[in-house]
Formats: C-alpha cells, sequence, structure tokens
C-alpha cells in the first residue's frame, strides 16, 4: 500500500513539473514572438487635418479581404496608416480619424526622406501572414506635411 501511494505521489509530483516547465515555455515563446510597435504619425496641416499620434497597434496586409503586402499600422485614437508594399514601390495611405473621409496618399516622389521596408516574416498566427518592417519618412502632401517614424514586428491581426 505504501509504495502505491510513493508512486501516485511521484507521478503527481511529475505532472506538475511538466505542466509548469510546458506553462513557462509556452510563455516565453508568446513572449518572443508576440507583436511590436513603436513609433509616431505626424500630420501637419492635410488635408485629412493635424495630428500627432503614437501607433499602438499594427496589422498584416494579409488579414484584409482582398489582401495586399504591407501592414496597417494604427494609433488609440482612430488615424491610421496604411502600407502597401515595400521599397521604392510602396505606397502609404494616411486615414484621417474622423469617418467618412477618405484617405491621403503618399508616395516616394512627395517625400524627401523615404525608407520604407516591409518583409514577411515567415510566421503565420491564426491563417495570416506576419509581416515586419518600418517606415521613415518626411512628405509635403494633401496641402500639409506627414512625418512617419514606425517600427513594427510580427505584424498578424
Amino acid at each position: 500500500m505504501a509504495d502505491n501511494r510513493r508512486v501516485t505521489l511521484t507521478f503527481g509530483i511529475g505532472v506538475v513539473v511538466v505542466a509548469v516547465a510546458g506553462s513557462l515555455v509556452g510563455l516565453m515563446l508568446s513572449r518572443r514572438f508576440a507583436e511590436r510597435v513603436a513609433g509616431r504619425v505626424t500630420a501637419d496641416g492635410t488635408s485629412v487635418g493635424t495630428f500627432a499620434s503614437p501607433v499602438k497597434d499594427c496589422a498584416s496586409g494579409h488579414a484584409f479581404v482582398p489582401g495586399f503586402f504591407g501592414a496597417d499600422l494604427r494609433s488609440g485614437t482612430g488615424e491610421l496608416l496604411r502600407v502597401v508594399d515595400s521599397g521604392d514601390g510602396a505606397r502609404l495611405w494616411l486615414y484621417p480619424p474622423a469617418p467618412g473621409q477618405g484617405p491621403l496618399g503618399i508616395g516616394k516622389a512627395d517625400c524627401s526622406r523615404w525608407d520604407v521596408l516591409v518583409d514577411w516574416t515567415h510566421v503565420t498566427v491564426n491563417r495570416v501572414k506576419t509581416v515586419s518592417g518600418h517606415v521613415r519618412v518626411d512628405c509635403a502632401a494633401g496641402g500639409g506635411k506627414v512625418t512617419a517614424d514606425v517600427d513594427f514586428e510580427r505584424c498578424a491581426l
């Protein structure tokens, strides 16, 4: 009888150790592969308004229907910078916080500084291909000035 208790206790301790180890590994992986976004988008005197917003969230263009190669970079107050494609051929679309107003399109020709990079991360989350990259631009567009300095990693949904 004592041997059975010892076996049961040993088995129980083993199960707890495996569960704790699995939880720790899961936590480390979720932090390692978590979305990260940092930076700011500023519009001054443009056709979509004047605002300066930190970017709080991002989504892969692959998550949308129809999907696109790029990312949506979202502020906490409703502004959105959509990045479509990468490099010199990329196009930016600045959406204002007010609904119903169209976006401001921005291309390399509008900018004195243009460093736009989007790349696949080769990680899929919920069937969405994640993207990473950055946007570093100074542009004259929509009758004003648009500046963006944003880094984003593993954007999915």
